[in-house]
């Protein structure tokens, strides 16, 4: 469950990073053709509210899988694994893709934020016999 909280978690952070940027970052230069400081306004206004948006996203999503990982996941079934999963691909994995079409050379950070996600599900789903104390645990309980 700590690789699942510190990717979600994780997630949460980026989202709030991209809130508090306030202008159009130079990295952009390149993909825009243009050093940013040259655009318009309007358009400078334009691109920061899309990633204001994206941050935004970003943030609600990181927010569910911490909600879906404390809440349905600990207390078992397939189906709160399949949602996470389903919610940190679509935003991250996406953003991750994006960032990487574009030209930015810091597409790994989105992306390692959904391989900790994934490998913490992976381990989540293992079968008992892994962890035979823990699955012991288990049996007590139950």
């Amino acid at each position: 469950m700590v690789l699942l909280n510190c990717g979600a978690g994780l997630m949460v952070l980026g989202g709030v990073g991209d809130l508090l940027i306030a202008s159009p970052p130079d990295l952009w230069s390149q993909s825009l053709g243009q050093p940013v400081g040259s655009l318009p306004p309007a358009v400078a206004r334009l691109l920061m509210c899309l990633l204001h948006a994206l941050g935004s996203a970003l943030l609600a999503s990181g927010i569910a899988a911490l909600c879906l990982i404390n809440g349905p996941l600990q207390r078992g079934g397939w189906w709160p694994g399949v949602a996470i999963a389903l919610v940190v691909v679509l935003s991250d994995g996406v953003n991750a893709l994006q960032i990487y079409l574009s030209g930015g050379f810091y597409f790994w950070v989105p992306l390692t934020f959904v391989g900790l996600v994934l490998l913490g599900l992976l381990l989540a789903f293992l079968p008992p016999a892994i962890f035979p104390a823990g699955s012991e645990q288990m049996r007590r309980s139950n």
